[in-house]
């Protein structure tokens, strides 16, 4: 049994005992580490007889599949707004503002709710047990700590299931072990989870080596677009909905290309902008570590940890967003 967070952990454990419908879910455009902790905490939950649905604010990225195979992930609808009313908890997983739970939010505002997160806490969202450590490399780790704490991380005591999902965020959040973030802790743990059965490579396959041939047009498109600054230690793209029509590839297809334009050499700051609508916007930023973007994310409304961190931009033209954008990096560089 670990000490780590084992007060949140007892009051976890009480919640989920005293609740009979629970709901589960994570930030809009899911990501490895809340599809891949929602799904682990749901087969648990299953197991202890208990009613339990995950609905995410955006749809299913095909990508996951191979952590999702009973198709247990659910997109919010109008339909599903009953049964949310009926629920005795919600456990949020990877979400540091409510703004990201989208119509999921106002529908849990006033339900018992659980936080377990890795992201600085941004805004002032009650919530009756937070469990947040900025520390941790991965919501998934915190999950991971809970069932230490329950004595369930023995290859006899874990589901495949959620060894597979936990091992899939693990190594999302953790950029497959190479980020500032891995700590020793962390490869105990996926030891852990292949003693159980996780077959690490095709976890990794499955995840990031599909590459649907539009996305790889439209990372072309990216390229040939890519412009530079301040001795090429800042680089910068935008996507347009027109760029993404016209190779015919998805919104989600985007997903990992401003680590890829951060990697190349002397780039210390890439930033994404892309337009989801009229005059609406999310950016992205990744930092190779010489840099904080956290900051500059939060002055547009987002946030995230220190080197990754996002928001999303409304009521400004593109050019006006681009603008203030870099004038904040380049004073950042200088």
């Amino acid at each position: 049994m670990t000490d780590y967070l084992s007060n949140y952990w007892k009051d976890l454990d009480s919640i989920i005992s005293e609740s009979d419908s629970i709901l589960l879910s994570t930030h809009v455009n899911s990501d490895g580490d809340g599809l891949g902790s929602e799904i682990a905490m749901y087969y648990y939950l299953k197991d202890l007889g208990k009613e339990c649905r995950i609905i995410n604010p955006s749809p299913f990225s095909e990508m996951y599949r191979v952590i999702n195979p009973d198709d247990i992930v659910e997109s919010y609808s109008e339909n599903l707004k009953d049964w949310i009313g009926e629920i005795d908890l919600a456990i949020i997983f990877d979400i540091g503002d409510h703004n990201r739970l989208n119509e999921i939010y106002p529908l849990i505002k006033n339900k018992k709710l659980c936080v377990i997160d890795h992201h600085p806490k941004k805004d002032s969202l009650k919530v009756d047990l937070p469990i947040i450590d900025a520390n941790a490399p991965a919501s998934a780790y915190m999950l991971w700590k809970f069932f230490e704490y329950l004595n369930k991380t023995q290859s006899a005591n874990l589901d495949i299931k959620i060894a597979n999902a936990l091992y899939a965020a693990l190594i999302s959040d953790t950029g497959s072990f190479r980020y500032g973030s891995t700590h020793p802790d962390c490869h105990i743990m996926a030891a852990n989870l292949l003693s159980t059965g996780v077959e690490p490579y095709e976890i990794y396959k499955s995840i990031y080596e599909q590459r649907p041939i539009p996305q790889v047009y439209l990372l072309g498109e990216v390229i040939k677009s890519l412009k530079f600054d301040c001795d090429n230690q800042l680089a910068w793209y935008i996507v347009t909905q027109d760029m993404i029509e016209s190779v015919g590839a998805k919104a989600d297809d985007i997903d990992g290309f401003t680590d890829f334009i951060r990697a190349i050499k002397g780039v210390e700051i890439a930033c994404m902008i892309e337009e989801v609508g009229l005059d609406v916007f999310r950016i992205n930023f990744r930092s190779s570590g010489e840099y904080i973007v956290n900051d500059i994310a939060k002055s547009f409304g987002g946030g995230g940890h220190y080197y990754a961190a996002g928001a999303r931009v409304e009521g400004m033209s593109l050019s006006e967003l681009e603008n203030m954008i870099l004038s904040k990096l380049k004073d950042k560089i200088k």
